[in-house]
């Protein structure tokens, strides 16, 4: 193998390596309340969302937000790069439902979780989201946790 082969190898093995790529899904939902609570919220009542992320040479981020907005069905582009700073990304997507709009979040990954800063989900501060494969099944409900503000 010559020179641009092992160099075409290596990108692609940093673009695979990228700990941002794969499929994440919502599992819980932090909103500002009264009194601290913990309760499980089905599916059909609230935002649900699962993002796929690709990660591309010259750390350009390409993706799709799969979302049900009071449970019919919502598909994104999504568009993200890195932020300054080590292990922080913007997010943007245009969004149909309620009402179409651009949203764009800062990320970033603590673990294995990734965290959202402002918020895809409307009323809530911010969202956490776990890896799963692309074909999990979507689960039935999410956790909203309540923190007094």
């Amino acid at each position: 193998m010559g020179p641009c082969g092992v160099v075409a190898m290596l990108l692609l093995h940093a673009v695979q390596a990228s700990p941002l790529n794969g499929t994440w899904e919502l599992t819980r939902i932090f909103r500002a309340g009264p009194a601290p609570a913990t309760r499980a919220v089905p599916i059909d009542s609230t935002v649900y969302l699962r993002i796929t992320l690709e990660t591309h040479v010259g750390d350009w981020i390409s993706g799709r937000l799969y979302r049900r907005y009071r449970g019919e069905p919502d598909g994104s582009k999504v568009e993200a790069g890195p932020l300054r700073g080590e292990g922080r990304f913007i997010i943007g997507v245009e969004i149909e439902k309620p009402a179409w709009a651009r949203a764009r979040t800062a990320a970033w990954l603590v673990g294995d979780t990734l965290r959202f800063g402002t918020s895809l989900v409307p009323d809530a501060d911010s969202l956490e989201l776990r890896r799963v494969s692309p074909d999990a099944p979507y689960p039935t409900s999410v956790l909203e946790v309540v923190t007094p503000p």
